[in-house]
């Protein structure tokens, strides 16, 4: 069974959210193994599993912080770009992640993350990092700028391999 084959969303009381797979389009995302894993109003949940190449701390096995947070940005993002039902380009201006407890080694995490406001340029947004909803490993909050640069988000579109013609991350500026 793949990686991707093992991950599901664990349910999220009082939300109901549309299971659908996609592998992240970004070099980040692809790099740390990111997969979108479910979609609804204005939220995105994304998975990710235990791989010993995301370690932190070599003795515990414990992920490292980064990952957490990549993993917020990116599913935060997503939910922006879900929240806008449009292809904006987006810029993080700003992101606080509050690590709660480490991640428990050989566990799969996921990732729920909501945009609650949207004003015309700026989008809100709140995230948690969790093995099971009830029990945070991080919590973050922040700001992402809308129509930050002449590029659009694939998150929408789908995209046979996530690469263009030229093997490059599909992320060109629209015409």
């Amino acid at each position: 069974m793949s990686r991707a084959e093992e991950l599901t969303l664990p349910p999220i009381a009082g939300l109901h959210l549309q299971p659908e797979f996609r592998l992240s389009h970004t070099p980040m995302g692809q790099m740390i193994g990111l997969q979108y894993l479910a979609f609804g109003e204005a939220h995105v949940g994304t998975g990710l599993a235990y791989d010993d190449k995301l370690i932190g701390n070599a003795h515990s096995g414990v992920l490292h912080g980064g990952v957490l947070t990549a993993m917020i940005d990116e599913t935060a993002g997503g939910a922006v770009v879900t929240a806008t039902k449009a292809a904006h380009s987006l810029a993080t201006v700003d992101l606080r992640v509050d690590y709660m407890r480490p991640a428990e080694p050989g566990k799969a995490i996921f990732c729920l993350a909501h945009c609650y406001r949207l004003t015309r340029r700026i989008a809100f947004i709140r995230a948690e990092v969790f093995h099971q909803p009830d029990r945070p490993i991080a919590v973050g909050t922040g700001t992402f700028m809308l129509g930050a640069n002449n590029t659009k988000p694939n998150l929408l579109v789908e995209i046979p391999d996530g690469k263009s013609e030229n093997g490059a991350p599909n992320n060109e500026p629209s015409e």
